[in-house]
């Protein structure tokens, strides 16, 4: 099992989500869109960027330390701010309404938290992506 870093777009945004992907700084992490469905009715998915150190899950990210029943995601330290940084950037250049999650492979969200691109970079920033949020990009800061 692996954890997964992903950003959500609704399949209309695609070609967004791509050339946001195609921006993405280069911080010693990888952003990568996953391939479009060959299947003409499963190309109304949601298209999917993952980021990574080297392509695939995001585990290397984590520290040492990281327990997947925590709150929020133990991250290494030197991997924060360009983490941030990342985010960031795919977050204020995306669609409204992107969805990010950092969850173990077979896991699903149990709670929804609508955040702004600069209170994402801040979680990120502090090591605190929650293990099982659901993150909902929003333009608007909450009130």
């Amino acid at each position: 099992m692996c954890l997964s870093l992903k950003l959500h777009v609704p399949a209309s945004e695609r070609a967004r989500l791509e050339e946001v992907v195609a921006r993405a700084p280069s911080d010693g992490l990888r952003v990568e869109l996953l391939h479009a469905p060959i299947w003409p009715w499963a190309r109304r998915h949601d298209a999917v960027a993952r980021v990574s150190e080297q392509g695939g899950c995001a585990c290397s990210l984590l520290a040492e330390d990281a327990d997947w029943g925590a709150e929020a995601w133990s991250m290494r330290p030197e991997i924060l701010e360009p983490l941030a940084r990342t985010l960031s950037a795919l977050a204020e250049a995306g669609p409204e309404g992107m969805i990010v999650e950092a969850l173990w492979q077979g896991e699903t969200p149990e709670r929804e938290q609508s955040i702004t691109a600069a209170e994402l970079a801040g979680l990120a920033r502090r090591s605190q992506l929650g293990t099982r949020t659901r993150y909902l990009l929003s333009r608007q800061p909450r009130e």
